[in-house]
């Protein structure tokens, strides 16, 4: 008796497994796949929020720390003081520069894993990409070789490992400066 209550708690759910797997392996499998797959970020509506559009640049920047969120998917799912420093674009860029080395602790907004050690400089360096229109490439390019390598691993997380080192932000400001230099003044020429 005994042999077959073992049984059927065993081969019950390897049958239920075997009719129904492929189904859930297959929906999983998708899932992971539409989770992996680079979605380009959305750019915030001009219509969405107008209340910080008129406001000078430095004041924005000044308010990095109460951005509550930066978008990845959906363009309404946003922040005020977010969509008015994009739409500042290339004006914005160096108040955003001088913000990189800002480590006063915020609460991380992005919509992903939240990062424990997150910083203003941290949101100053994610809106950078996000004008630059070149996103993940330029994440990718402003760190040291080691870093870039880690980023085939861990993604944004290589980017967090580089910043936890202080001096780090100062080369990252130093290589956001010179990309303007070169891909900035070069255009204007």
């Amino acid at each position: 008796m005994l042999k077959k209550i073992v049984k059927a708690v065993v081969f019950c759910p390897l049958l239920l497994m075997w009719l129904f797997g492929c189904g859930i392996a297959n929906s999983e499998r998708s899932n992971l796949m539409i989770a992996n797959t680079t979605h380009p970020t959305p750019q915030p509506i001009e219509t969405l929020n107008t209340t910080f559009r008129d406001e000078n640049v430095e004041s924005l920047c000044n308010r990095l720390s109460e951005i509550k969120k930066l978008p990845y998917r959906d363009p309404n799912d946003t922040d005020p003081i977010y969509e008015a420093l994009i739409a500042k674009g290339k004006e914005a860029m160096p108040c955003l520069i001088e913000k990189i080395t800002d480590e006063t602790p915020m609460t991380d907004p992005r919509e992903a894993p939240p990062w424990r050690y997150y910083k203003v400089g941290d949101t100053a360096v994610f809106i950078l990409a996000r004008i630059s229109k070149d996103e993940e490439e330029i994440l990718k390019k402003m760190l040291p070789i080691k870093y870039r390598k880690e980023w085939e691993t861990n993604g944004v997380y290589a980017y967090f490992n580089y910043v936890s080192e202080s001096k780090n932000r100062d080369e990252l400001q130093r290589w956001w400066r010179n990309w303007i230099k070169e891909n900035l003044d070069s255009q204007q020429k």
